[in-house]
């Protein structure tokens, strides 16, 4: 079949459409650091549940397979094969540039006899190397930061601090269920508080509501307008890459998916003050406290589940059909603002701001999208060349 060679390609960086963008099917030929790729037979990668073959490249999915949207069995199944065609494959489940991507990153060798196709390095392409300190790098990005963000997923753990302020490393990860023990004590706190001030259980109540529907519009706002805010200069750089560049560059790393406990903190406390300055010595600010945290913990709960499993069971559990139907919608929706537009879906534990504010984009409008500003930046190339490739 025909493919066009794009090269040179340009980012779009506009709040209209996904800040970057990656042809789908091409490739990059990464050099490893160690010399030449390894070659494996045939039968070698049929025999290593570990391994699967993508276009000529031998894949290591040892751990991957568990960080796999689509759950690790479907993966299983596919292990061993040659997933160059299923991939591409619409009526299975239409793969994005960025899941091409992530292949890239999983690549340990080349099979024997296979016709390695490689294209030119897109822009951002040796700007970052991820297998060094990504702090001293992010900094010096500048105005190339956003861009080089967006196009480059990497499924592998990253190092964060240069020595000799590596022993600061182990504070970029914490356990994703430290939530489920730091958290309730916050809530608990925040209902006493109200009741020791004299609130009856209806106060209680509506207060807490007032405050988990807080949350929905604390969670959508930060999301939007700070996690996602156009930067360029050092210092913002550094904060945003803090703050939510690890985890678009990382999604899948589980110790760095939900908020570190000492960020938490100061969020709780800043909260605090907010709510107690708003209802200007009322006592029910506690209970409007304790719903909004009740809200985060939700928030951080189902985004886990997003990033951690099929949305149709965990582990041996089996969702509750109800749950599993409205996780299933909110991974899609989630998986879009990741992998296809992250201008767009910004609400984690529900969508009803996307609605409201018109950022809600289905999975269907943003590949049309990228189809469509793919194939405008394959015209530019065209008609700046004059030339057009296929094969």
């Amino acid at each position: 079949k025909a493919t066009v060679s794009v090269l040179n390609w340009s980012p779009n960086v506009s709040r209209e459409a996904p800040r970057a963008m990656c042809p789908t099917g091409t490739t990059v030929a990464h050099a490893p650091a160690h010399g030449a790729w390894e070659k494996y037979t045939v039968e070698a990668v049929a025999s290593n549940p570990n391994l699967m073959v993508c276009d000529g490249w031998v894949l290591d999915i040892s751990e991957f397979k568990r960080e796999h949207p689509g759950g690790p069995d479907y993966m299983s199944l596919w292990a061993g094969k040659d997933v160059s065609e299923i991939m591409r494959q619409d009526a299975v489940h239409k793969h994005t540039d960025y899941a091409f991507r992530v292949v890239e990153s999983l690549r340990v060798g080349t099979l024997i006899g296979a016709d390695i196709s490689r294209s030119e390095n897109r822009q951002y392409d040796g700007l970052v190397n991820t297998e060094a300190p990504m702090l001293p790098q992010v900094s010096g990005l500048g105005d190339k930061y956003v861009g080089w963000l967006a196009s480059q997923p990497v499924v592998r753990k990253l190092l964060v601090f240069p020595a000799p302020a590596d022993v600061l490393e182990p504070l970029t990860h914490h356990p994703w269920w430290w939530i489920f023990i730091g958290v309730p004590p916050l809530i608990a706190y925040g209902l006493w508080h109200s009741a020791s001030l004299g609130c009856d259980a209806a106060t209680l109540f509506s207060g807490f509501l007032v405050g988990l529907l807080s949350w929905v519009f604390a969670e959508y706002t930060l999301h939007r307008f700070m996690f996602h805010m156009e930067t360029s200069t050092m210092p913002t750089n550094i904060f945003h890459f803090f703050m939510h560049g690890l985890h678009h560059l990382t999604p899948n790393d589980h110790s760095r998916l939900t908020f570190p406990p000492a960020l938490t903190y100061m969020f709780a406390v800043l909260f605090w003050q907010l709510f107690k300055a708003a209802c200007m010595g009322l006592p029910q600010h506690g209970a409007m406290f304790s719903g909004l945290v009740f809200g985060y913990l939700a928030y951080d709960s189902t985004h886990f589940l997003y990033h951690h499993t099929n949305g149709k069971r965990i582990g041996n559990y089996q969702f509750p059909k109800w749950f599993a139907s409205y996780l299933c919608f909110m991974k899609s929706h989630h998986n879009t603002h990741h992998f296809l537009n992250d201008n767009c879906n910004f609400g984690v534990s529900s969508p009803l701001l996307d609605f409201a504010f018109g950022s809600y984009m289905s999975k269907e409008d943003a590949e049309k999208m990228r189809e469509t500003q793919t194939m405008g930046m394959v015209c530019n190339r065209v008609e700046k060349d004059g030339t057009k490739k296929t094969q």
